[in-house]
C-alpha cells in the first residue's frame, strides 16, 4: 500500500486549483496518476488542428508518439475501434480495457504486440472529458499500466468516474478562462488602435482603465487633464458643462458633451471635445462592477502637415495648389487665400480647379471633407 497516495477530497481540491491555475495540471494528473497506481498518462484532445499531435499531455511516453498515432489509431488501435463498435465512444464514460475488449483478443493484436508492448503498455483505463455542451473541451484521459502489472479493477474504475466530473468542469473553467482572456487581448488590442483617449472611472472618478490614446494624451500633454491621486477632478483650462456637472448628468443616466479648452506656453489657447457615458449604457472592455463611467476625449483637430504633405503628393498636387488645399481646410475663402498670396483670385480658382481634377471630387465642401478626414491627427 502506498502510504503517499492521495485521497480522493485532496484530489478534488487540487483538480479545482488547476483550473484556476492552469500550470498546475501536470502535477495534479501526476498525482492522480499514483492514486490509480498507473504507470503512464496520455491525454488526447479530439480538436486538436489538422490532428497533428493529438496528445496534450503524457507521461512516460515518446512525445513523437503522438505523430505517429495519428495516422495509425483509426486502423490498428483495437480499444478505439471496440469503443466505436460498442457506442461507448461518447462523452461522460469511463470504461477499463476489458470493457472494451476481450483480454485474448487484445494481447494477440497486432496494436498490442507492435506497438503498446515497446512501451510498457499492457491495460487502459479512460474517461471521456466531454458532455453535451458544445462548448465543453473534448479530452480523453487515458491511464495506462505496464506489462508486469496487474490489469485495472471496477473499483479503479469507480475511482476515476467519481473524479471524472470534477475533471470535465475543471478543464471547462480553463477553457473559458484561456478564451475570456484572449477576448479580453483582443478587445484591448482594438480599443488600442482607437485614435481617441478612452478613459474608465469608477464611481470616484478613478482611472481603472485607458488605452494607449490615452496614455500618450497624459504624457505628451501633462496639463491637459488634471489628476490627483489618480483621480480625474479637471478638464483643461475651462471646460463647459464642469466635470462634476457632467458626473451628476452621468449618474442620471445622460451622456455628456463636454467642451473645454487648454493653455500651452507659447501657443493659443486649444478646443477639445469630450462625452463622459454612464458604462452601464456602452460597456467596451469586460470589466467588474467597478467600472462606472467611459470618458472619451476626441481627437485633436490639428492638421498633421506632414499627412497633408503625404495627401498631395498621393494626388500629385504642387506645392501651390497644397497651400491653396490648407487655405481651404482652415476655412479661408478663395478671396482671403488670394489675399494672403498676394495673387489674383483667378489663380487660385485655377488652383481649386486643378485640385477637383486631380481628385475626382467635383464640390468644394466635399473636397475640404475628405482632405480634413485624411489630415487630422491621432
Amino acid at each position: 500500500m502506498n502510504n503517499n497516495r492521495p485521497t480522493h477530497d485532496a484530489l478534488v481540491d487540487a483538480i479545482y486549483e488547476s483550473a484556476l491555475n492552469p500550470v498546475k495540471w501536470k502535477d495534479t494528473l501526476n498525482r492522480l496518476s499514483a492514486y490509480l497506481n498507473a504507470s503512464a498518462i496520455n491525454m488526447i484532445g479530439l480538436q486538436v488542428q489538422n490532428y497533428d499531435n493529438p496528445f496534450l499531455l503524457s507521461q512516460n511516453i515518446p512525445s513523437d508518439y503522438g505523430r505517429d498515432y495519428r495516422n495509425y489509431w483509426r486502423e490498428h488501435d483495437i480499444w478505439v475501434q471496440a469503443g466505436i463498435d460498442k457506442g461507448l465512444n461518447g462523452g461522460g464514460k469511463t470504461l477499463t480495457g476489458d470493457m472494451l475488449v476481450d483480454r485474448r483478443s487484445f494481447l494477440q493484436s497486432t496494436f498490442y504486440n507492435e506497438w503498446l508492448a515497446e512501451q510498457n503498455i499492457s491495460d487502459v483505463l479512460s474517461t471521456n472529458l466531454w458532455d453535451d455542451n458544445p462548448n465543453t473541451p473534448k479530452i480523453i484521459l487515458c491511464f495506462f499500466r505496464g506489462v508486469g502489472q496487474h490489469s485495472f479493477q471496477e473499483s479503479d474504475r469507480l475511482n476515476l468516474h467519481h473524479l471524472a466530473h470534477h475533471l470535465n468542469r475543471a478543464f471547462s473553467i480553463t477553457s473559458q478562462l484561456k478564451l475570456s482572456e484572449q477576448k479580453n487581448v483582443l478587445e484591448e488590442s482594438i480599443v488600442d488602435s482607437i485614435g481617441h483617449a478612452l478613459f474608465v472611472l469608477n464611481e470616484n472618478q478613478k482611472i481603472i482603465k485607458c488605452n494607449a490614446a490615452a496614455t500618450r494624451l497624459l504624457s505628451g500633454h501633462p496639463g491637459l487633464i488634471k489628476i490627483r491621486h489618480e483621480r480625474l477632478i479637471a478638464l483643461g483650462h475651462h471646460a463647459s458643462p464642469s466635470l462634476e456637472e457632467a458626473i451628476a448628468l452621468a449618474d442620471r443616466g445622460h451622456h455628456a458633451e463636454i467642451v473645454f479648452t487648454s493653455t500651452q506656453l507659447g501657443t493659443i489657447k486649444e478646443t477639445r471635445h469630450a462625452r463622459l457615458t454612464p458604462l452601464k449604457e456602452a460597456a467596451i472592455w469586460p470589466l467588474t462592477h467597478r467600472a462606472h463611467y467611459l470618458l472619451l476625449i476626441e481627437k485633436n483637430d490639428e492638421i498633421k502637415q506632414e499627412t497633408l504633405r503625404a495627401f498631395c503628393a498621393l494626388f500629385n498636387m504642387t506645392a501651390s495648389e497644397q497651400q491653396v488645399l490648407l487655405g481651404l481646410m482652415q476655412d479661408a475663402t478663395p478671396e482671403e487665400i488670394a489675399q494672403s498670396f498676394n495673387v489674383s483670385l483667378t489663380t487660385i480658382r485655377s488652383h481649386i480647379q486643378h485640385i477637383r481634377q486631380k481628385t475626382g471630387v467635383r464640390r468644394m465642401t466635399e473636397l475640404v471633407r475628405v482632405a480634413l478626414i485624411a489630415t487630422r491627427s491621432l
